[in-house]
């Protein structure tokens, strides 16, 4: 039932003594009561369903400096970092996976790109891996070959030497028995086909040496900048001391770059254990994941577009990443500093308990303005959980409590008082029963216009009447009488305790 409906009940309701729709038999009243000693309640029965009708909701009281707090209009914005672009690493045609405004989370896919270059990419890192284990391979086999040539070497030695023993037996022969010069002849004949291999076993030896130092250099080189290739090439096991520097696979990490993942996940085995498959090799498409959680803002291509390399193809945005700008005036810069208490209030004002004021640290901006005399107050939430309204483009006010302000009071909204005849009243919520309010006389001190001090009759947790106090006492009697009485569930109001 709408707030006219209860009020029009209301109106009828007056127009009967009772609850119901014949006049109450008249009591005998006794002395005390003919005397106006009849006791007198300020309490008013608002169950649920009245609340409900009309529109009743509560504000807590609460310990505020008035007089130092200062209000600044603004606008709630995205932070720095809110906002994030995806561009394409890769020239290749596009395939969208999202739609605009849809919200995404960390590691969700957002674009596919096929393209080409990724599968030149790819087999770049397949020949290098090729190359190194061709490497290892022949630096094995140039090992074996120059062993030979060693061996070949050291039989060719003992070769010469057995024919220069021979040699000399000759001559000393000759010279005691004499026709001995064609078997010398012979012999320096096999002696010099000798030093001919054998130098040429030398020379041998020695490229076989050079060869297998370039090789060492190179698989040096290849193990230097590819660790995690070379690795997977040539089975070596990395290494495990722990003071080692961690060493760092350039070409995975160019890889990883492209595809916006690390290398550890290029590295990780998709095959089994007796024949693993590095990720690397069987990725065919490049996906572009969410790098933080948000909703897909703009979508700058199309399905089956062409997108070269460096081309933004969509970006998100963190609807929770925002901060509030607001125009402080430079007279107060004297009282504001950085890290101040800040409180942003929803749209209108008033927090109540659902809508609550968003905590936030104050930062001093660096833009000034000459002409109008403000300064730029930025309110960093310090909340993680945002209320609904913390959104870019909201316009309110924030609270801050300058420096050097005076002793917090006891405080409620303004608009939780009203005025009745003569008197400014407040409805206090019942601590013992939630169902009933009591009406009570305000007793207030200092305001700031949204805020006024209470001096007495309220402490610090109670509840008050916000909205729908102005139903609420035109329902209950107002003009300044403390009836006592109680609802109806249609919101209907009727004087007195009983029902």
């Amino acid at each position: 039932m709408t707030k006219l409906n209860s009020l029009f009940l209301l109106a009828l309701l007056f127009s009967f003594s009772g609850c119901g729709s014949k006049p109450a038999p008249e009591t005998p009243r006794t002395s005390k009561e003919s005397h106006g000693n009849t006791p007198i309640t300020n309490r008013v029965d608002v169950p649920s369903a009245v609340r409900r009708n009309l529109g009743i909701t509560f504000v807590k009281v609460e310990m505020r400096p008035l007089a130092s707090t200062v209000r600044v209009p603004g606008v709630f914005e995205p932070q720095p970092f809110a906002h994030r672009a995806y561009h394409a690493t890769l020239a290749g045609k596009v395939e969208i996976l999202v739609k605009q405004y849809q919200k995404v989370e960390v590691g969700d896919p957002l674009i596919r790109v096929e393209s080409p270059a990724w599968r030149e990419l790819q087999q770049s890192l397949i020949q290098r891996v090729v190359d190194i284990r061709s490497a290892y391979q022949r630096t094995n086999s140039l090992a074996n070959q120059a062993q030979a040539v060693a061996n070949h070497t050291t039989r060719l030695e003992e070769h010469r030497v057995v024919w220069t023993n021979r040699i000399r037996q000759i001559e000393k022969l000759g010279t005691s028995v004499g026709g001995t010069a064609q078997k010398t002849t012979e012999a320096l004949a096999e002696l010099s086909k000798v030093d001919t291999a054998l130098a040429q076993s030398h020379e041998e030896q020695a490229q076989l040496n050079g060869e297998r130092a370039s090789l060492a250099s190179k698989l040096i080189g290849y193990r230097e900048a590819t660790p995690v290739l070379f690795v997977e090439a040539v089975g070596n096991s990395m290494p495990t001391d722990p003071m080692t520097t961690p060493v760092v696979d350039v070409a995975l990490e160019r890889v990883a770059a492209v595809l916006g993942i690390t290398s550890e996940e290029l590295q990780q085995n998709v095959g089994t254990a007796e024949h693993p498959i590095s990720r690397w090799r069987t990725i065919a498409r490049v996906d572009f994941v969410a790098k933080q959680g948000g909703v897909v803002e703009k979508l700058e291509v199309t399905n089956g577009a062409w997108v070269e390399t460096g081309e933004v193809m969509l970006t998100t945005v963190d609807v929770k990443r925002v901060r509030f700008r607001g125009a402080g005036l430079q007279s107060d810069l004297a009282r504001l500093r950085d890290g101040l208490t800040a409180r942003v209030l929803p749209p209108g004002g008033l927090a109540t308990e659902k809508d609550r004021p968003l905590s936030s640290q104050l930062t001093l901006g660096l833009e000034l303005d000459p002409l109008r005399r403000t300064i730029d107050l930025l309110a960093i939430p310090t909340e993680t959980n945002l209320p609904h309204w913390a959104r870019n483009g909201v316009s309110t006010q924030m609270e801050i409590v300058l420096a050097g302000g005076e002793k917090p009071q006891l405080a409620i909204p303004v608009r939780a008082t009203i005025q009745d005849g003569l008197e400014r009243v407040i409805f206090r919520r019942d601590p013992k029963n939630p169902d009933k309010v009591i009406r009570i006389p305000a007793d207030l001190g200092i305001d700031d216009g949204r805020w006024v001090a209470v001096k007495s009759g309220l402490k610090a947790g109670d509840e008050v009447v916000a909205g729908g106090i102005y139903e609420l006492m035109l329902a209950s009697g107002g003009s300044g009488k403390q009836k006592g009485g109680h609802f109806h569930a249609d919101g209907t109001f009727h004087e007195g305790d009983d029902h």
